[in-house]
C-alpha cells in the first residue's frame, strides 16, 4: 500500500493500524504508516485533540514503538505547537530513537519548551527536559559542561518554584528525585540526600513524596542505618496520596527488616515480636508480581527463624491462599491501570 492509498482518519485509527500491521507481520504497510505520519501534507488531517495525541504517544511508547510514538507526537506538535506534554514526549521518546543533537530543537529551538512560559509546563516537560540534558552531559566539552549543568539545575529549581501550576500536586516530588539523581551523578551524596529530606519535611510537599521517602529508606538500609531506614519506610507507607507510585510490598519489606534489626539492637525483639510479625505480614500481603517471587521466600525464612528463636508462632498463613479474591482483584486492577490505561497518564 502507498501513502496515496492509505487513509488514517484519527489518532486512535493510527494506533490501531500500527498494532494490527505489526501483529500481522505486515511490515510493508507498517512502514507506510510511518511515512504517512511523517508526511506533513496528509498527516495534518488526522483528527484528535492534544490529549488524544499525547495519550496515544504514551501508549505506543509503552509497548516499545518509540519511533512511531515520536512520529505521532510530531503530528500533534504541528497541530498544537504550544502543548508542553507533546514537546516533552518528543524529547523523552526521541531519546530512544533519535540523535541527541537532533532533539535540542524541541527544547531550545523556535517554538521549543524554553520559548513557553513555565506556567504552562506540565511535569513531563520538566522531566523529559531533565532526562535529555542528563543524557547529553557525557558529550559536553569542558566549556559546555558548566553551562549544561547550570541548565539542569535551572530545570529542577524552576520545577519546584512552579508547583502551584501543576494540576496534580503529587507530581511535585519528581523535582526532588531529579535533584537527587543529578547530585548522585556528581558524587555529591550529602546534597543528594538533603534533596530527598527536604521533600519529606517541607510543609508543601511532605505528604506528597512517597518515592523520596522510599529512596531514603532504601539508601539508609543499604548503609546499615536501620533506624533511619525504618523512619523513612514509615513515612513512605503512611503517605496516602499516589501510593501507586511506589511498590508498597518492597517498602513494607524494608520496613519489616529494619524494624527487626532496630528491635534487636534495643534488645526488645522478644517483647515486641508481635509487631515484627505484623510488619513481615504486611510485606507478604503487599508484595506484587514484580517483587513477590524473590522476596516472599526471604519473608518466610525470616519469620520461621524468628519463630524458632523466640518460640512464638507468627500465625501468618503462608501455606494458605495468599490473597482473598477481593484482594487479588484489587491488585490486578491496580496493575492494569498502571500499565495499560494510558488515558489516565494525562495530568
Amino acid at each position: 500500500m502507498t501513502i496515496q492509498e492509505m487513509y488514517i482518519p484519527s489518532v486512535n485509527a493510527a494506533v490501531d493500524l500500527i498494532q494490527q500491521y505489526y501483529s500481522d507481520r505486515n511490515y510493508s504497510d507498517l512502514r507506510t504508516v510511518k511515512e504517512y505520519l511523517e508526511n506533513g501534507t496528509v498527516s495534518s488531517f488526522i483528527a484528535g485533540d492534544a490529549d488524544r495525541f499525547h495519550n496515544a504517544t504514551v501508549g505506543l511508547a509503552r509497548i516499545g514503538f518509540y519511533d512511531y510514538a515520536y512520529a505521532l507526537a510530531e503530528v500533534g506538535n504541528r497541530r498544537y505547537p504550544k502543548n508542553t506534554d507533546l514537546l516533552g514526549d518528543l524529547l523523552g521518546y526521541g531519546l530512544q530513537c533519535r540523535q541527541l543533537r537532533e532533539l535540542e530543537k524541541w527544547y531550545n529551538g523556535t517554538g521549543g519548551l524554553k520559548s513557553i512560559n513555565q506556567r504552562f509546563w506540565t511535569w513531563r516537560a520538566y522531566q523529559f527536559s531533565f532526562d535529555y540534558w542528563m543524557e547529553r552531559l557525557p558529550e559536553a566539552s569542558d566549556e559546555q559542561l558548566a553551562q549544561w549543568e547550570e541548565e539542569i539545575e535551572w530545570i529542577f529549581s524552576t520545577f519546584k518554584t512552579n508547583f502551584c501550576f501543576l494540576k496534580d500536586k503529587s507530581n511535585c516530588e519528581k523535582a526532588y528525585m531529579m535533584e537527587f539523581e543529578y547530585y548522585t551523578s556528581k558524587g555529591m551524596e550529602a546534597e543528594a540526600i538533603n534533596a530527598l529530606k527536604r521533600a519529606t519535611e517541607d510543609n508543601q510537599t511532605k505528604n506528597k513524596c512517597p518515592q523520596c521517602a522510599l529512596k531514603l529508606a532504601d539508601w539508609y538500609f543499604e548503609l546499615g542505618d536501620y533506624n533511619n531506614a525504618l523512619k523513612y519506610a514509615d513515612v513512605a507507607v503512611g503517605i496516602k496520596e499516589d501510593q501507586s507510585s511506589i511498590s508498597l510490598g518492597y517498602t513494607h519489606y524494608i520496613r519489616a527488616m529494619s524494624k527487626e534489626y532496630v528491635e534487636r539492637q534495643l534488645h526488645s525483639a522478644s517483647q515486641n515480636i508481635a509487631d515484627i510479625y505484623n510488619a513481615y505480614y504486611s510485606a507478604y500481603l503487599y508484595l506484587d508480581s514484580e517483587h513477590r517471587m524473590h522476596l516472599i521466600d526471604s519473608v518466610k525464612k525470616q519469620v520461621k527463624m524468628l519463630e524458632r528463636e523466640f518460640g512464638v508462632e507468627s500465625g501468618i498463613p503462608f501455606d494458605e491462599q495468599d490473597f482473598s479474591d477481593m484482594e487479588r482483584l484489587l491488585r490486578e486492577l491496580q496493575q492494569h491501570a498502571k500499565t495499560d490505561n494510558y488515558v489516565d497518564d494525562k495530568e
